[in-house]
């Protein structure tokens, strides 16, 4: 093709060749020339968000992250200059569980959304970046295609890295990583915390992985504790920076957070809820808080006590200055100010602009920048510290018309303000706050008075204001409005200007017959309209210092009202959790008897609620018949329109909607907000322990685990619907997973299947937002690696027979399915036991447990003394039995694999072939040890001398040994520079000339190297070395799976390993691994870095594909009968599968489809 035609080709030509690549690169590839980061803008493309980031990893790209304000407005430039269309961006809400977050792990710190968003509609999860909303960001439906853009990165960010050794902290402080942290309970706001923090020779604590926000969670103690941490956006608005100046490199919002662009005074951020993930807050609530320190070996005295500036640096008041000596653009100072904790400077009044003329008044430059701008909106200016502007001071025909950035001016014009090009270079003023001072608050401000979330207002005014827009058949005539806004205390709106106040008492005054309204257009001019006519509304309230207080609140967090008190949750959660939560306070989840509860339970959650919808405790059952929780008689409702309308039969809670105070029924598992209610009479005295269910039993053909009846209808084919059906007229419904046990007693039992079965998981109520079918909420998942996936129709999940993960499938497949029920204390057997299946009857084979703890070898001699050996594990099926037998006993089990007796290649003692594996993360970390099965159901490695439990294997069976069997065979013919060499059984290919990424290496006709033994090993250590002066190390096929697992991407098993002294490493993006020229000792790298490789393809062997031909014409040619093929097949080919394998090979899916 050419050029012209080059871009809807765009991934073939990346990955064929540096040539096409350099072109690429070139033609569809912008660099910004300050920072070297590469973007590729798709405008013409048509992709969904899915889609365009897969293009963009196919180029070892992302979608586009914006981390500062500089790269915000640079690409602003290239859109404006190119598109109108939105473009898909990395940003996302794709984690139900958290805030907004940047593909990619990039830390979402800078903010640019544009007014109105984010949307809460549901489903608009993906973000775009829009060119005709100044480039400013909205969210979509993650379905919708659009163009996108692309980002690479020339650096990485510098993974966390533990000390070698222990870190040594005051008395008090708790050490992790290289840093010391303390948790202090004594509420502070946040400057005093941060002042507090410095007096002990640290700041705030900053968080800068997964790791340290890990440990500090695990040392808070409080699971909806709020706490103060350093970050903060004090210096600009919507970019948040750590107190102690360190990069931000992590962040993990709550949902919904931050809120700042709602009030404009959350600046400080909270470490909250169960979670401890993040929030903005206002800085002068007081709090308890984090500090962080460095740890004593680096400490060389006490902290200063005194404000004070950095050297080179001006005091003035409350700040520090400092005069920048280079000439940059606006861009480049604001950037150099923020490397210094700094900003480039405010001025908020004659009394400052004075003190900076001082400074430069007589300088030879004609400028210096400060820190005004209208770049986001021609005439709009700001401080880049998102202050309101309160002090002017512009020169003359200033500020003009055209966008841009502000500069002092010096000499006969000195202190006026001028807006120049921001690519103009001129010098700068930084300021910042000196060290250990608290701003006073200023004159008259209300550090409490706020507005409820989703109210605007502004510093001229003591109301909140809210535009309320509904649909044409939803809006309200003048009257209902203002009743509107008179139930949620407030009441519509009144605009006080001396001018607009004589318009507005005229249409006061006119109230029967005109009323006021905002006109649609742009110049929002006032109209007069007969006041019946329907139209949106605007409610006003007054600011309160605090809703709560007038209500009353109890030391516990509830409010007072009359005889009853209310608890209002801030974070979702399903219903079972939520009325938990309820009863463990004293209470359950709330009744409403009359229209006045609901009115003060609406008011409530309108002023101070942050979530959509609140659970109260109403409840329906299978006939749609209405109940409340507690008891109480059902004599009231308040429906919203249309609602209940008891959706494909999976509604059966209610929730109260924080946008009508209307009630909509919704699933139990779904996650909302939640109302607690009790009596103000009640004893706060310490609960008794929940009542557990009496024990029961099944009835025949029932499988009972966990007080629970299961039944497998594994030969059957049905709908998902009509499984579910079947399933309720047995008096269950279909069978729903909540913890690793179930999961595993269900694999277990797959073993005896013939088809994938449905389970109760599915999203009917919401896409890709599963919840059981009885109702309960989603708190485990086991997904097999490519789903859920997003397509249509509506899929529903199965379990895969072969290993028991979960697979979304259209629910019009007909397939087996697992029911599940309540147990009948009726048919309580006490004799029953849950691990009755410890024997496996298909296979004859016994396991037992040693209750002891003994050494590995003591343990093979007290098995092999009862006629077995230590277990080994072959398939999905006996792991599932073991990992039930370990939680049974609470005990990690020796099992028989070890490498201290095989030369370091794992194995089992039994001898059988090691085909299947189930590897802790990061394992097999030693070279010579023994394995055990831990009660979390994976294998680790230990010393052979340790002393544990373990576990015996007994077969009926003859046991299948390994073969050393070496294949004959031919490898390719050698072409070009490409030459095979044969070792064994297989063919290699040593490239240390072209260097590629683990990637591009990875693309190539054959497999990268994986390593089965120290023969191997030695093989390939012995060819490199001498090849070390042209590669010192070599790509091999090892990959850290998204598990954290390190796994051979030819899918062999991880039986040997080879690494080098201190690794596998945990730094981040180091994700794949490499073979060292000069030891042969395998190490761990950054992916993307270029090296040499080593393919590796297994030999041909014509005569071995002769004997495979043969017997497939025998089947093929002399079929067996159908109804017994089907049986043998499913039958056998578990079995059969692990036999092939031993042989190194592998079964055929289905030799009767080749037919």
């Amino acid at each position: 093709p050419s050029l012209d035609t080059l871009e809807s080709f765009h991934v073939l030509f990346v990955v064929r060749g540096p040539k096409l690549n350099t072109v690429f690169e070139v033609r569809f590839w912008t660099t910004d020339p300050l920072t070297g980061t590469h973007y590729q803008i798709n405008y013409q493309s048509a992709l969904t968000w899915h889609q365009a980031r897969k293009s963009c990893q196919q180029q070892n790209a992302e979608l586009l992250s914006v981390t500062e304000i500089h790269e915000q407005m640079y690409l602003r430039g290239e859109l404006m200059s190119k598109t109108q269309s939105s473009l898909w961006i990395g940003l996302n809400s794709l984690n139900l569980n958290s805030g907004w977050q940047w593909s990619g792990g990039i830390p979402f710190r800078y903010f640019n959304w544009a007014p109105g968003s984010p949307d809460p509609e549901p489903g608009k999860l993906c973000a775009v970046i829009n060119p005709r909303r100044d480039a400013k960001w909205e969210n979509q439906p993650c379905e919708l295609k659009v163009g996108y853009i692309c980002k690479k990165e020339n650096s990485t960010l510098d993974p966390f890295i533990l000390p070698s050794e222990p870190v040594k902290c005051p008395e008090g402080w708790l050490p992790y990583g290289n840093h010391c942290f303390m948790v202090h309970r004594d509420p502070r706001v946040w400057r005093e915390a941060l002042i507090s923090c410095n007096e002990s020779s640290g700041n705030l604590a900053s968080i800068h992985n997964p790791e340290e926000h890990g440990f500090i969670l695990s040392q808070l103690g409080y699971t909806v504790d709020e706490l103060w941490i350093g970050l903060n956006d004090l210096n600009t608005q919507m970019y948040f920076e750590w107190s102690d100046g360190t990069p931000v490199t992590y962040t993990k919002w709550l949902p919904g957070e931050p809120t700042h662009a709602i009030s404009g005074q959350e600046d400080c951020v909270i470490m909250a809820g169960e979670d401890g993930y993040w929030a903005d807050s206002a800085c002068d609530r007081k709090l308890g808080y984090i500090c962080r320190r460095d740890p004593l070996q680096g400490v060389s005295g006490t902290a200063k006590a005194d404000p004070a500036c950095w050297k080179g640096w001006e005091r003035h008041g409350f700040y520090c200055y400092l005069v920048g000596h280079t000439s940059v653009t606006f861009s480049e100072a604001k950037k150099t100010c923020e490397r210094s904790s700094a900003y480039l400077t405010s001025i908020g009044d004659r009394y400052e602009q004075a003190y900076l003329i001082s400074l430069i008044g007589l300088s030879s430059e004609k400028y210096f920048w400060i820190g005004l701008t209208d770049t986001e909106g021609q005439g709009m200016f700001k401080w880049v510290t998102g202050e309101g502007v309160l002090y002017t001071n512009w020169n003359a025909a200033m500020p003009g018309n055209e966008a841009g950035c502000v500069a002092l001016r010096t000499g006969n014009a000195a202190g006026l303000w001028d807006v120049q090009n921001c690519e103009v270079k001129a010098k700068f003023l930084c300021k910042k706050l000196a060290e250990k001072i608290t701003l006073p608050l200023a004159p008259g401000a209300t550090s409490d008075s706020k507005c409820p979330l989703g109210w605007d207002t502004n510093n001229s005014t003591n109301s909140c204001f809210r535009v309320f827009v509904r649909e044409e058949n939803q809006r309200k005539t003048w009257f209902e409005a203002q009743d509107f806004c008179r139930e949620i205390g407030g009441d519509l709106a009144a605009i006080r200007s001396e001018e607009e106040q004589t318009k507005n008492n005229y249409f006061y005054n006119t109230a029967f017959e005109y009323c006021g309204a905002i006109g649609e257009e742009t110049s929002t001019s006032w109209i007069k309209v007969h006041c019946e006519y329907s139209h949106n509304w605007i409610c006003e309230i007054k600011k309160a210092e605090s809703h709560s207080i007038k209500m009353g609140i109890t030391e516990d967090g509830w409010i007072i009202k009359g005889d009853k008190q209310y608890f209002f949750s801030t974070e979702e959660t399903s219903m079972e959790k939520a009325r938990t939560f309820c009863k463990n306070s004293h209470g359950d989840l709330a009744t409403i008897g009359n229209n006045s509860e609901r009115k003060f339970l609406w008011k409530c959650i309108l002023k101070n609620g942050k979530l959509k919808s609140y659970l109260i405790g109403l409840i329906q059952n299978a006939d749609q018949q209405f109940s409340w929780m507690d008891g109480s008689p059902v004599h009231y409702a308040a429906w919203a329109p249309g609602e209940p309308n008891f959706a494909n039969a999976q509604e059966n809670c209610v929730v109260l909607n924080k946008e009508d105070g209307l009630w909509n029924d919704v699933s139990c598992g779904f996650s909302n907000g939640y109302i607690c209610e009790r009596h103000r009479s009640f004893i706060n005295a310490t609960l008794p322990s929940a009542v557990p269910l009496p024990p029961g039993g099944c009835p025949e053909d029932w499988l009972l685990f966990k007080n629970q009846c299961y039944k497998f209808f594994g030969s059957s084919y049905e709908y998902w619907y009509t499984a579910r059906r079947n399933c309720m007229s047995l008096g269950g419904n279909l069978a729903s997973i909540h913890n690793e046990q179930v999961q595993a007693f269900l694999t277990y039992h797959l073993k005896d299947v013939s088809n994938d079965p449905w389970i109760g998981l599915n999203d009917i109520l919401s896409e890709l937002n599963f919840v059981w079918s009885d109702g309960t909420a989603v708190s485990y998942t086991n997904w097999a690696p490519d789903s859920p996936k997003l397509v249509e129709p509506i899929l529903f999940p199965s379990l895969h027979p072969e290993d028991g993960k979960w697979n979304n499938q259209e629910c019009y497949k007909s397939t087996g399915y697992i029911c599940q029920k309540n147990s009948d204390p009726e048919l309580f057997k006490p004799s029953a036991t849950a691990l009755e299946f410890t024997f496996d009857h298909s296979g004859g084979i016994r396991y037992s447990i040693t209750h002891y703890k003994m050494n590995w070898e003591e343990a093979q001699k007290n098995c092999n003394n009862n006629a077995s050996e230590l277990a080994s594990i072959l398939d999905p099926y006996s792991q599932a039995l073991l990992f039930l037998l370990a939680q049974e006993y609470g005990e990690p089990l020796w099992i028989g694999l070890n490498s201290n007796a095989t030369n370091g290649k794992y194995q089992w003692i039994d001898r059988w072939r090691l085909v299947y594996s189930k590897w802790s993360s990061g394992e097999p970390k030693q070279t010579l040890a023994c394995v055990y099965l831990d009660t979390d159901g994976t294998w680790k490695t230990a010393s052979c001398k340790e002393k544990l439990f373990s576990v015996c294997k007994k077969s009926d069976g003859k046991q299948l040994y390994v073969s050393p069997l070496q294949l004959p065979g031919k490898c390719p013919e050698s072409r070009g520079h490409k030459s095979w060499i044969p070792f064994h059984g297989h063919c290699y290919y040593f490239e240390a000339s072209r260097k590629r990424s683990w990637s591009q290496a990875h693309q190539e006709s054959a497999n990268l190297v994986s390593v089965e033994d120290y023969t191997e090993a030695n093989f390939l250590s012995d060819t490199i070395k001498i090849l070390h002066g042209k590669s010192p190390n070599f790509w091999i096929g090892l990959k850290k799976n998204d598990r954290g697992q390190w796994v051979w991407t030819d899918k062999s098993v991880m039986d040997f390993v080879n690494w080098q002294m201190g690794e596998p490493s945990n730094k981040r993006h180091k994700d794949c691994g490499e073979v060292y020229a000069l030891s042969g000792y395998w190490n761990t790298n950054v992916c993307s870095f270029k090296k040499g490789y080593i393919c590796k393809k297994p030999k041909s062997n014509p005569e071995h594909e002769h004997f495979v031909w043969v017997n497939l014409i025998f089947l093929l040619t002399f079929p067996l009968p159908a109804k017994f093929r089907k049986f043998s097949y499913r039958r056998n080919n578990i079995h059969m599968k692990w036999l092939c394998l031993t042989e190194g090979a592998k079964l055929t899916e289905d030799p009767f489809q080749l037919k």
